[in-house]
């Protein structure tokens, strides 16, 4: 998914209300971690979020993120930095590489690699002003959905599950990787998040 601030004005969600009932995908059938990919170690299977579904991931609970193996995180990082290449973006989802597991991926210079961010739940801002929230304009890198416009705070604090320690980690968030992680939240209905957060 291609993020990009956007000069329109508009409410939440361009052409639509940010109330409006919206299909559920689920991401893996069968209870399955990861959905089947047409060639693993070929070609990215990527399947964009066009913003219009919600992801069922099934695995909204403590103990699914909490118990996620180390050829899991492997397996899902190596799938999202396939995608981030074919798609040429900085964000990837956990539906977009059927994965199963409420995650973001989002590029991390350091490690040149997509880092996989677990399960984050938005924390309150402290000592710092009101984030601003600019319009961002959702881009299917594919080009087989129509662009959508979101307003997302420019600035967030996470909460996660590090992929190395299985221990919490929280981290300030700014631009197109906090942007991600908004999307991802609104990729995923509320009530896994109220499981998990």
């Amino acid at each position: 998914m291609l993020l990009s601030t956007a000069l329109v004005f508009g409410l939440t969600f361009w052409g639509s209300s940010a109330d409006e009932e919206r299909d559920s995908v689920t991401v893996a059938p069968n209870g399955a971690t990861f959905a089947a990919w047409s060639d693993e170690g070929g070609d990215a299977d990527c399947r964009w979020w066009d913003g219009h579904v919600q992801y069922d991931t099934g695995l909204c609970s403590a103990f699914s993120v909490t118990r996620v193996s180390s050829a899991t995180i492997a397996t899902a990082v190596d799938r999202a930095n396939r995608c981030a290449s074919a798609g040429t973006t900085e964000c990837v989802l956990n539906g977009e590489i059927g994965l199963a597991l409420p995650s973001v991926f989002i590029y991390d210079t350091d490690l040149a690699s997509m880092r996989m961010l677990i399960a984050p739940r938005l924390l309150a801002l402290d000592d710092s002003p009101t984030s601003r929230r600019p319009k961002i304009k959702l881009v299917d890198p594919a080009g087989e959905h129509a662009n959508q416009i979101f307003e997302f705070n420019e600035t967030i604090k996470i909460e996660y599950l590090r992929t190395g320690g299985r221990t919490m980690a929280e981290e300030t968030l700014h631009g197109a990787s906090a942007y991600c992680v908004q999307a991802l939240r609104r990729s995923i209905p509320e009530t896994c998040w109220d499981g998990l957060d």
